[in-house]
C-alpha cells in the first residue's frame, strides 16, 4: 500500500482539523441570557478593565485639578497638645481668630489640631506627627500645659526673646514660662522663657486643671501670624 494513499484515524473532516473561528464580544454578550448572565459576563471580560480605567481617570483629573485649582493658604497651624482645649472650645477659638484677621475663607484656612496625645507614652503615633511637622516648619503654635512645652524648649522652642517684637515682649515679661533647654552634650542652658501663661486667656477645661502655656515653634514659616493668634488671645481674654 502506498504510504501516501493510508488514511488517518481522524477523517480531514472531524472537527480537530476544521478551522474554528472566534465569537466576537457583541457575540457572546447577544448570548448571555438575563440579567445574572450578562452580568457574570461583564465581571469576567470587563470589570477589571473598567476599574483601571476609573482609577486612571481620577488620577489625572485629581493631578490636573491640582494644577489649574490653587490650594488654600493656610494662615495657621496650631497644635493644641493633650486636647488640653476641648473640641467644642478650639473650634470656637478658630472661628474667632478667623474673624480677627478677616480670613477670606475662599482662599485662606487655619488648621486647629488637638489630636496629638504626646504624653501618653504608648502613642508614638503623635510624638512622631509632632516632630515631623514641626522640623518640617509646618506648626505655628503649641498649645500645653507648662510642663509639656519646657520638654520641647531648645528642641522645636526659640526663646521669646529670638521671636517676639519688643512691644509685645514688654508687656508679656509677667506671662513667661522659663526653663533651661537640654542641650545635645546633655546639659543644660541658660534659662530663658520659651512660652506664656494663658490659662486665663482659653476657656476652662474641666479635664485639665493645670497652667496652659502657649509657644511659637523655631521653624514656623508664618511666625508673624502666630504673634498675631498671641494678640488675639490677648485682646479677647481682656474683654
Amino acid at each position: 500500500m502506498n504510504i501516501s494513499e493510508k488514511r488517518t484515524v481522524l477523517d480531514d473532516s472531524a472537527s480537530i482539523y476544521q478551522k474554528r473561528e472566534e465569537k466576537s464580544d457583541r457575540a457572546k454578550w447577544k448570548e448571555c441570557k438575563g440579567f445574572k448572565a450578562k452580568w457574570e459576563h461583564f465581571k469576567a471580560y470587563y470589570l477589571l478593565k473598567v476599574f483601571i480605567a476609573a482609577c486612571a481617570i481620577a488620577f489625572v483629573g485629581y493631578m490636573v485639578y491640582e494644577v489649574i485649582v490653587p490650594g488654600k493658604e493656610r494662615m495657621l497651624y496650631a497644635a493644641i497638645l493633650d486636647g488640653v482645649v476641648l473640641t467644642a472650645d478650639m473650634n470656637e477659638l478658630e472661628e474667632g481668630y478667623a474673624s480677627y484677621i478677616s480670613m477670606d475663607e475662599e482662599t485662606q484656612e487655619l488648621h486647629f489640631d488637638n489630636t496629638m496625645n504626646v504624653s501618653n507614652k504608648s502613642d508614638v503615633t503623635s510624638k512622631q506627627k509632632l516632630t515631623a511637622h514641626a522640623f518640617a516648619g509646618d506648626i505655628d503654635v503649641l498649645v500645653a500645659t507648662e510642663e509639656v512645652i519646657k520638654e520641647y524648649a531648645g528642641n522645636y522652642l526659640l526663646p521669646l526673646s529670638e521671636q517676639l517684637p519688643a512691644d509685645l515682649y514688654e508687656t508679656l515679661t509677667e506671662r513667661f514660662v522659663y526653663t533651661r533647654p537640654l542641650e545635645d552634650d546633655g546639659t543644660y542652658g541658660d534659662e530663658a522663657p520659651y512660652a506664656i501663661v494663658i490659662t486665663d486667656l482659653l476657656p476652662e477645661n474641666p479635664y485639665c486643671k493645670e497652667p496652659l502655656a502657649m509657644a511659637i515653634c523655631g521653624n514656623s514659616k508664618r511666625t508673624e501670624n502666630a504673634e498675631e493668634f498671641l494678640r488675639y488671645l490677648l485682646d479677647a481674654g481682656s474683654k
